[in-house]
Formats: C-alpha cells, structure tokens, sequence
C-alpha cells in the first residue's frame, strides 16, 4: 500500500534535483553575453539618426562591455567608454553633471545624444563615411532669440519668453529636443516636460542646482538666477 507513493515521491525528488542541478546553467546562459540587446536600444535611440547607428557599430560594434562584463574602453591610451567610445578624460565630468553615467548603456547613449545635438557626427568623423575632413552633416547654427528673456517660467506654461527660453538653450548647447517641437528652429512658447530637462541640465551644469524640485529648489524652474547664468552663458 505504501510503495506508490514512494515512488511518487521519489518522482517528485528528481525532478526537483534536475531543476537545481539547471538553474546555474540557465543564469550563466542568461548572462552570457553582457551585450545582449545594446543593438536594439541604439537602433530605438536613433531611428532618426542613421548616421550614429553606423557609429556605434564602427565604434564598438555594439559593446557596451567586454566579454567579462568590465566596461569597454578602447582608443589611445584606453580612454574611451562604451558603444560610442566617449572620451572619459572631456566628457565624465559633464556628462555626470547631467545626471548621466556613460559608463553605463542608458547614459553612454544618452550622453552620445547630447553630444549629437550639439554637434552633429563631428565627434565621430572617423566612422562616418565621407567625412575625412569634415563632419557627414551639417549643423545648422542655432537662431538668435528673438526676445528678452525676465519673465520667471515654470512647467506647464504658455508664455512668448519660452521661446526665447528654448533658442537660449538650443544656442547655449542644451538641447531641448534633437528634432521636431523645441529642437533648434521648430522653438514653441510651450514649457513641457522637455524645456524642465533642458533648464535642469543647464542648472547643473552650472552648479547652480542639481536636486530637488521647482518648488523646493528651483530646479528645473527658470528664476533670477537661473536666467542671469543663461544669458550670460557663452555658446559651445
């Protein structure tokens, strides 16, 4: 009477061992490759900028980290990050200002559209075809804003001075957006979401304030202060 449900037990046993005996091997197939999916998250990052997928690719070949999972360097001296070999020596100190790791996937890609925004494929022209003695694309200067800016402007406001806001950003190599409302030329007198992100990394930049929030801080809010630095903040 006894036996079956020994043997079911014993049943239970073994299936329970092979799942032991499994789970490293299922971990150690999970993280395998420390690069799994950077590809996807470049190619998502710039479905608008062609030019910087081929520059990751040239780069680093979508790497983010080496085979042991350390972070990648590569370049003279061993001095560049990530997918997008940023030099660690100009760019860890601004990129960290910014908020951004680029020692990381999400802030080495974040900080190279930064970089993109500001200057195009120029801090890449070795892997952008064509461009030996210049950058692939050109861009565009910045327009000069068209209006004083005094007006204190917070998130969610409508006012003609965010306007003037969004070109001294764009001017000043904070890019509110890469392309389309708030990019360089397409300014809005809207202060979204975007126009917050801008301020914030121009006020941190600057060390005026890094933390916090507009009513506590000011930061992301544009103030005396905040808008004294900005007009006299000189262009990159």
């Amino acid at each position: 009477m006894n036996r079956a449900p020994r043997n079911l037990s014993y049943v239970f046993l073994a299936a329970a061992s092979v799942a032991v005996f499994a789970l490293p091997s299922l971990v150690r197939a999970q993280a395998a490759d420390p690069n799994a999916g950077v590809e996807e998250r470049v190619r998502a990052a710039f479905a608008d900028a062609p030019d910087m997928i081929a520059i990751a690719k040239c780069e680093s070949g979508f790497r983010q980290f080496s085979p042991d999972g350390t972070v990648l360097y590569g370049g003279s001296g061993k001095a560049y990050i990530g997918i997008f070999q940023i030099g660690q020596r100009l760019h860890l100190g601004p990129a960290a200002a910014m908020g951004l790791d680029i020692m990381t996937v999400e802030g080495n890609i974040a900080y190279a559209r930064h970089l993109f925004s500001r200057s195009g494929t120029v801090p890449w022209r070795e892997c952008v075809p064509g461009a030996v003695t210049g950058p692939a694309i050109t861009v565009a200067p910045a327009p000069t804003p068209s209006a004083a800016l005094t007006a204190d402007l917070v998130l969610g406001m409508r006012h003609v001075q965010v306007r003037t806001l969004q070109q001294l950003l764009n001017a000043k190599g904070f890019a509110v957006a890469a392309s389309g409302a708030g990019s360089s030329g397409n300014e809005t007198d809207y202060f979204g979401a975007l126009t917050r992100e801008a301020v914030r990394r121009f006020q941190c930049a600057r060390q005026i304030v890094c933390e916090g929030s507009e009513r506590t801080t000011g930061y992301g809010r544009i103030g005396p202060r905040t808008r004294a630095a900005l007009l006299q903040a000189p262009a990159p």
